[in-house]
């Protein structure tokens, strides 16, 4: 399955013509943005290398950020001072963490780069890009991290080894259709809420790449 940004977000602009949803869109993101992007996540340790994969860089080309709403349920995509706060503040565990006192956990792997209304963060696991540069897409909450142990890279919950979504191209989709569908899926109710992971760990997000 191809998954067409501009397809998505010919999706989400019809709703929001037609009333159904509200939609806010800004400039273009600039080169400067993209950048800002990549050199500006600062976790508690360690530093994070990576780089905007091209399906992001797509919707990039049309807005910096973007608001999507349907009544209680929201999710944007992050500008890049938001980003630096939300992971600094949602997504990266300091230095130390452990559940047994011996193993480490981190989740720098991961650069989250959407939110909802509450704490939950869709992120990037910019540890593990396909041939063309794509990163797959987990939905990450604090209360629920996708940690991975230090020593090993293992996932904490072994069924972190399958992401939620392949690509961003992919979420996009999955975000446009669930928000413009006539019958939301129940997935939708535990959006910002640890409940999400539960149910993405179930694979109830992932779509044929």
């Amino acid at each position: 399955m191809t998954h067409d940004i501009a397809g998505s977000l010919g999706m989400l602009r019809k709703a929001a013509a037609d009333g159904r949803i509200e939609l806010f869109e800004s400039d273009p993101a600039t080169a400067a943005d993209v950048l800002a992007r990549e050199t500006e996540i600062r976790p508690y340790f360690d530093t994070i290398f990576w780089s905007a994969p091209p399906s992001y860089r797509a919707l990039l080309a049309e807005t910096n950020t973007l608001f999507c709403a349907r009544g209680d349920d929201a999710f944007r995509v992050l500008d890049a001072a938001d980003m630096a706060e939300v992971n600094l503040n949602l997504v990266h565990m300091p230095e130390g963490v452990s559940r047994d006192g011996a193993r480490m956990l981190s989740t720098n792997h991961l650069v989250g780069f959407a939110a909802g209304r509450g704490e939950g963060v869709w992120c990037f696991d910019v540890s593990n890009p396909d041939l063309a540069g794509e990163y797959p897409v987990y939905y990450h909450h604090q209360d629920e991290p996708r940690a991975r142990y230090l020593e090993d890279a293992l996932s904490e919950d072994p069924a972190d080894d399958t992401p939620d979504l392949p690509s961003f191209g992919a979420w996009l989709e999955v975000m446009a259709r669930a928000f413009t569908a006539a019958h939301p899926p129940e997935w939708l109710d535990a959006l910002g809420a640890p409940r999400l992971v539960s149910l993405a760990r179930r694979g109830v997000l992932r779509v044929d790449s």
